[in-house]
């Protein structure tokens, strides 16, 4: 059995410890994160965790967690990262969204696994969901998609950070830079560049 970093969770040999800063972010961020994504070496949901100081990761099968998760959302004060046919645009309502928002839901998994949880959580559903109108190019290269303009979780996270708080996303995307670096996995995981 492998080693792993007591700090970061990942093997000794791939540690990303010496990438991690701190960001302070001013609201709660949970991570929903698809069964299988959990069980996944390349999700980039502990990283966010790894970096930020208000980060929960709970996970699909955990149903107690969800339940209770459902009782804890205000539709006033929470916001779901997720592009539905009811989605706002986060640039064009920043402010508005900036001002009320207390806690960000954020689906972890493929857009298959977000799609699952939607339909499994329909609760979801009923809370105010935005979508991004000029989100940046990812740099997430080792997770094979079809879709080119698909962030990771950690840069979609970023992204909205930034956008409603002018938060440095720097240390998020060194952090994810510093797992991709240490990828010890197949070539053919890697998107084309």
């Amino acid at each position: 059995m492998r080693s792993k970093c007591k700090k970061c969770n990942y093997p000794t040999s791939t540690c990303v410890c010496d990438a991690i800063s701190s960001v302070i972010i001013p609201i709660k961020v949970i991570v929903i994160q698809h069964i299988k994504e959990s069980a996944n070496a390349k999700n980039t949901a502990k990283l966010i965790k790894l970096c930020a100081n208000d980060v929960e990761i709970i996970t699909t099968d955990s149903i107690g967690e969800m339940t209770t998760l459902a009782s804890r959302c205000n539709v006033q004060s929470t916001a779901l990262l997720y592009p539905s046919d009811n989605s706002i645009t986060l640039e064009s309502q920043r402010e508005y969204i900036a001002s009320s928002l207390q806690t960000l839901l954020v689906i972890d998994g493929s857009w298959k696994q977000a799609y699952a949880v939607l339909q499994q959580f329909p609760w979801l559903s009923t809370i105010p969901s935005f979508h991004f109108e000029h989100a940046p190019s990812t740099q997430y290269r080792i997770r094979h998609t079809r879709i080119r303009e698909g962030l990771s979780t950690l840069e979609a996270t970023a992204y909205t950070l930034n956008t409603l708080y002018n938060i440095d996303t720097q240390p998020f995307i060194e952090l994810q830079e510093a797992m991709q670096e240490n990828w010890r996995g197949p070539k053919a995981h890697q998107r084309e560049t």
